[in-house]
């Protein structure tokens, strides 16, 4: 088919639509009718013509036409639910269709009945089952069934202990610790006052130096001891009686804390300006570890893995 025959049958099809709108337009009462059948045999055309739209122009055309047919449907629509039967119109209906006259002796009690059954008759075909699938959804048995019971595996409890030395450890150490702030709190009450570095130094061990220094962060922190100033510079520790329980529990009691720093060159300067022998905290062994395979011992006695280089240049910065 050449352009031009293509060009001629789209305005043709479009020729059609603008005819039927037309047609639409200056009939339109007729077509709304109920008791008139133009309504079907012009929805019929449109369907004919629909056949044939392939173009835009022409689908635009076919949308117009079947909005015209809608909106002629819904006005006619309207205009027959907007008259409804009232229920006195409902029942005389009723009567005139399916009543039956009884007569009795006295004329004016005459009265009519309802033939019921006639009136079921004319509306089963309403209430008529209609066309599908019937299902049911569940069983189609209802006996209550016994519930199955749940069988459970027995899982198999798992019998190997992971390093049980290792917890031992970590409780031993704690211990160390607290043993260690017990001995210093001592110490000093038996002194009275002593200075810092005569308290903390160890001048065997650097490790022991900076677990002295920890243990008197702890009792600082908690108020048990002060550091103070004396007249000649120096840096005095001096115990002194912690916060009761009450003033704890009511907020009273506050927590102290100092900075102090201190690396390995530190702890070389503090050996030489510490006389000889004036230490006051005793010295710690080491315990023995059958948990530990191949080990070193350090200069103070303390069990060293081998294989773990010791790093003399760490700086100790003490914040409580």
């Amino acid at each position: 088919m050449g352009k031009e025959e293509e060009e001629d049958k789209s305005r043709t099809i479009r020729s059609c639509y603008r005819e039927i709108e037309n047609r639409i337009k200056e009939k339109k009462d007729e077509i709304a009718n109920a008791t008139s059948n133009k309504f079907v045999s012009i929805m019929n055309q449109v369907e004919i013509i629909h056949t044939e739209v392939t173009k835009p122009r022409e689908q635009v055309a076919d949308a117009e036409t079947l909005l015209g047919l809608t909106n002629i449907l819904m006005d006619s629509v309207r205009s027959n639910t907007a008259v409804c039967a009232t229920p006195p119109e409902f029942v005389s209906c009723l009567i005139k269709q399916f009543g039956l006259l009884k007569r009795h002796k006295v004329l004016s009690d005459n009265s009519y009945t309802v033939s019921w059954l006639d009136i079921g008759s004319c509306v089963s075909p309403i209430f008529m089952s209609g066309s599908g699938c019937r299902t049911m959804n569940g069983p189609m048995l209802t006996v209550l069934k016994q519930r199955k019971p749940v069988v459970r595996a027995k899982r198999a409890r798992s019998l190997k202990r992971t390093h049980p030395e290792e917890f031992k450890i970590a409780v031993d150490l704690m211990s160390d610790t607290d043993r260690n702030i017990h001995v210093m709190f001592e110490v000093l009450k038996r002194r009275k006052k002593v200075r810092v570095e005569t308290l903390i130094l160890n001048r065997d061990s650097f490790s022991q130096t900076i677990e002295n220094l920890f243990a008197m962060a702890f009792l600082v922190k908690d108020g048990r001891v002060h550091i103070y100033v004396n007249d000649t510079g120096a840096r005095v520790v001096a115990p002194r009686n912690g916060p009761s329980a009450e003033e704890i529990r009511t907020g009273v009691a506050t927590n102290h804390q100092f900075i102090f720093r201190l690396d390995f060159n530190d702890w070389e300067e503090m050996k030489e300006y510490v006389p000889y022998e004036k230490e006051v905290m005793p010295q710690r062994y080491a315990f023995d570890i059958s948990s530990c395979s191949a080990k070193s011992i350090d200069e103070d006695g303390i069990g060293i893995p081998e294989g773990i280089p010791i790093d003399t240049q760490t700086q100790f910065v003490c914040t409580v």
